[in-house]
C-alpha cells in the first residue's frame, strides 16, 4: 500500500513539475509587461529555452507546417492569433488572413526581423538594406518594361535547359536540375548573367549556395563539421566573389564601358535621400539576400506545376490546347514565343496560382513589433517577434471550395478575398521578384506542354519531399 501511495505521489509530482515547467516561459515574459500589455492572445510558450521550436522543426522537416498552426487553433480556438515562443524569443503567431495582411502591410509598426541564424546565412541584412532592395528591384524587375527586357534571356535559358535535359540518358534529380535555370535567370537580373560575369563565377556561386540551403534546414551549430558552419562559410565565400564582381563593375563605370542592365548596376546608379551612393557593404548584403532566396522557390514552383499537370491529364490537356492556340495565332510557324503572348496564358496562369496555393503551406513571414499594438483585442508587446503563416487558411473550406482538390478552374472567376491569397507577400513587402518568378514558370510551362513529358524514374527516399524524385524528359512526337 505504501508503494502504491509513493508511486501515486511520485506521478502527481512529476505531472505537477511538468505543468509548472511548461508555464515558466509565460510567467517570465508576462512579468516584464505592464498590466495593459498583458492582454496577450491565448497560447502556449512551450518549454524553457526551446519554447515551441521542437514541434516547429518536426512539422517543418516533415513538410507539414500546417500542423503547427492547426495545433494552436485546435487547442486555443479559431481566433487566428496566439502566443508562443520561437527562435529564442516570445512570439505572436498569426494565422488568420486579415490580421496577417494588416501586419505585413504596416511598415510603420512592424519591421522585418529574421531569426539570428537566418541572418548568418543572409548576411545580416537590416531594414536599410530592405529599402534598397525594394527600390532597386522595382527599377530592375518589377515594371512591365523591365520584364520584357529580360524575356529573351528567360526564353533562351529555358530552351537550352530542356535541350540539356533531353540529351541526358541518366535519370536526374528533378529539384537539383531545375534550380540551375532558375539560378541563371536570377543572375541575369542581378548581375547581367554571362554578359556581366564569367561562367566560372556563376558556377562557383551556385555551388556555394547549395551549402547555404543545407544550412538553412539544419541545426544552427556553428562549429566545424556541421552543415550550418559550412553554410556560414559559403555565405562569406559568395560575398567575396560578389565584391570582386562589384569592383570590376566600378572599373567599367570609370572607363565608361558598356554595362549590362542589371540590379547591381541599378544600385550603383541609385542615390539615397542625401544624394549619396550606397556603400559596397549595403549592395553586397542585398545581393547576398537575393542569391539565397531568389531562385529556390522558383525551381520548386516550376517542379510542382509540372507534376500537378502530369497527375491530372485533363488539366494538362486543357493547358496544352491553350498553348497550341497561341501558336496557331502567330503570323508565321517559325515565329517563337513572345513576351506579349505571356498575357494570353490565362489557364496556365490559373495552374500557376493553384500550385502556389497548394505549395504555400510552408510559408512564414517574420516581423518584430516596433511599438505596442492592439489587434483584434489582443496586445502585441513592443519588441516581440511576430510570425505569420498562410497554409492554415489555404486549406480552409470556408475560404476555398474543396480546398484539398487541385483545381485550376477555381481561379476563372475567383471571388477570393485578396487577404486569403498571399503566397509571395503583400503590399510594400510583396516579393520584388514575384513577376519574374511567374514569367519564368509560364515560359517553362509553355515549352513543356508543347514538346515534352515527364517520366518519373525513381521516387524520393522515405521522408524526403516528392520533388526530390529522379526523372527523365521525353520529347513528344510531332
Amino acid at each position: 500500500m505504501e508503494l502504491v501511495n509513493f508511486c501515486t505521489a511520485l506521478g502527481i509530482g512529476i505531472l505537477t513539475f511538468i505543468s509548472v515547467l511548461k508555464r515558466v516561459n509565460g510567467w517570465f515574459y508576462s512579468f516584464k509587461l505592464s498590466p495593459e500589455e498583458r492582454r496577450l492572445p491565448p497560447g502556449d510558450m512551450g518549454w524553457p529555452f526551446v519554447g515551441n521550436m521542437l514541434f516547429l522543426l518536426k512539422c517543418y522537416i516533415g513538410g507539414n507546417l500546417d500542423a503547427f498552426a492547426a495545433y494552436f487553433s485546435t487547442r486555443f480556438g479559431p481566433g487566428g492569433i496566439y502566443t508562443g515562443h520561437m527562435f529564442g524569443r516570445p512570439t505572436i503567431i498569426v494565422t488568420a488572413p486579415e490580421p496577417c495582411r494588416k501586419i505585413l502591410m504596416d511598415e510603420e509598426n512592424f519591421a522585418v526581423a529574421f531569426p539570428d541564424y537566418m541572418l548568418n546565412l543572409l548576411g545580416n541584412m537590416e531594414n536599410q538594406e530592405h529599402r534598397i532592395l525594394r527600390r532597386t528591384a522595382a527599377n530592375a524587375i518589377k515594371t512591365h518594361g523591365s520584364l520584357s527586357y529580360y524575356f529573351d534571356s528567360v526564353d533562351r535559358i529555358v530552351k537550352s535547359s530542356f535541350d540539356k535535359w533531353l540529351a541526358t540518358d541518366e535519370p536526374m534529380e528533378f529539384l537539383s536540375e531545375m534550380k540551375r535555370p532558375a539560378f541563371e535567370v536570377l543572375m541575369q537580373v542581378l548581375v547581367g548573367g554571362e554578359d556581366g560575369v564569367s561562367r566560372q563565377v556563376l558556377d562557383f556561386v551556385f555551388k556555394e549556395n547549395q551549402h547555404r540551403f543545407k544550412a538553412y534546414k539544419s541545426l544552427a551549430v556553428n562549429i566545424p563539421g556541421f552543415a550550418f558552419y559550412r553554410g556560414v562559410k559559403a555565405r562569406k565565400e559568395v560575398a567575396r566573389v560578389l565584391q570582386n564582381v562589384l569592383n570590376e563593375r566600378k572599373v567599367r563605370i570609370a572607363n565608361k564601358q558598356e554595362r549590362p542592365k542589371s540590379m547591381l548596376d541599378a544600385m550603383l546608379d541609385t542615390q539615397d535621400e542625401h544624394g549619396n551612393g550606397y556603400s559596397d557593404e549595403d549592395i553586397i548584403k542585398v545581393l547576398l539576400s537575393y542569391t539565397f532566396g531568389g531562385y529556390e522557390i522558383v525551381a520548386l514552383v516550376a517542379i510542382k506545376t509540372i507534376m500537378h499537370l502530369e497527375r491530372h491529364p485533363e488539366f494538362l490537356q486543357k493547358a496544352k490546347e491553350e498553348q497550341e492556340e497561341i501558336v496557331k495565332r502567330r503570323s508565321s510557324p517559325d515565329t517563337g514565343l513572345t513576351f506579349d503572348e505571356i498575357g494570353q496564358m490565362k489557364y496556365l496562369t490559373n495552374v500557376y496560382h493553384e500550385t502556389l496555393r497548394f505549395g504555400s503551406t510552408e510559408t512564414m513571414f517574420f516581423r518584430v513589433a516596433k511599438t505596442t499594438m492592439n489587434i483584434n483585442g489582443y496586445t502585441i508587446p513592443k519588441g516581440w517577434k511576430v510570425v505569420t503563416t498562410s497554409g492554415h487558411w489555404y486549406m480552409d473550406p470556408n475560404t476555398y471550395v474543396k480546398p484539398k482538390e487541385f483545381n485550376p478552374s477555381r481561379w476563372d472567376d475567383a471571388e477570393i478575398k485578396p487577404t486569403s491569397f498571399l503566397p509571395l507577400g503583400v503590399g510594400p513587402r510583396m516579393c520584388p521578384g514575384a513577376n519574374l518568378a511567374k514569367l519564368t514558370v509560364l515560359v517553362l510551362g509553355h515549352y513543356f506542354l508543347l514538346n515534352y513529358r515527364l517520366e518519373q524514374v525513381k521516387p524520393p527516399n522515405r521522408g524526403e519531399p516528392l520533388e526530390n524524385c529522379f526523372v527523365r524528359f521525353k520529347k513528344l512526337s510531332t
